[in-house]
């Protein structure tokens, strides 16, 4: 919903210049007091308020785009290669190596997070992304409730039939185990051996791993 609101705000500016020219327009047709006085008031109320409203881009552009004098270009993944490097470039190596759309597995987290990262800049589905948007789309918060533990458990669990169980449901190919899944969850050399008996390791970078479900 909140979405809308940006058309919505564009479509309120065009809509209050037009009405207030209109307003203006009829000045001389007026003939009450009370129509006249009406007048007087709204006018200059509403032409305030609009040049409160347009010094808005005075401070939203600096804002947002840093006085324009630092240029971004059109790279959306270029941030990440600044603050997760080793992350910008297994995500380099997804989107040249691994075809079609296989589930791959991630760390699960809040909103406006770095979290689902990978899902996010390759396209490849995941068992969970961000929380909130996930109960929004849905209307229940039940449905992504339900995968946390099974997230959680996939990645630090020692047990093998456990881990095809959950493998087999949500039909993951591909595991992925960067920074935020070693900061979120507790894998450890017993837990992530399971990976390497239910598939193979196709990707190595520094603490970067991927790895491939059979």
């Amino acid at each position: 919903m909140f979405k809308l609101s940006y058309q919505a705000f564009i479509m309120l500016s065009f809509a209050s210049v037009y009405i207030l020219i209109k307003i203006i327009s009829i000045r001389k047709s007026l003939k009450t007091k009370l129509s006249k006085l009406i007048f007087t008031t709204y006018v200059p109320t509403a032409v305030i308020l609009l040049l409160i409203v347009s010094a808005y881009p005075y401070f939203a552009v600096p804002s947002g785009y840093a006085d324009l004098k630092n240029y971004k270009g059109l790279d959306g993944i270029k941030y990440l290669n600044e603050i997760k490097p080793s992350d910008y470039q297994a995500i380099g190596w997804i989107n040249k190596n691994i075809k079609n759309q296989p589930v791959i597995l991630e760390a699960q987290g809040d909103s406006y997070t770095d979290y689902g990262r990978v899902s996010a800049n390759t396209g490849l589905p995941t068992v969970l992304g961000w929380t909130v948007h996930e109960w929004l789309w849905r209307g229940s918060y039940d449905i992504p409730a339900a995968r946390f533990d099974d997230i959680k458990n996939l990645y630090e669990t020692a047990d093998i039939n456990l881990a095809k169980k959950i493998i087999s449901k949500y039909n993951i190919k591909y595991v992925y185990i960067g920074g935020l899944e070693e900061d979120k969850y507790k894998i450890n050399e017993i837990s992530e051996s399971k990976f390497e008996k239910l598939g193979n390791l196709v990707y190595l970078n520094k603490k970067t791993r991927i790895y491939k479900l059979d």
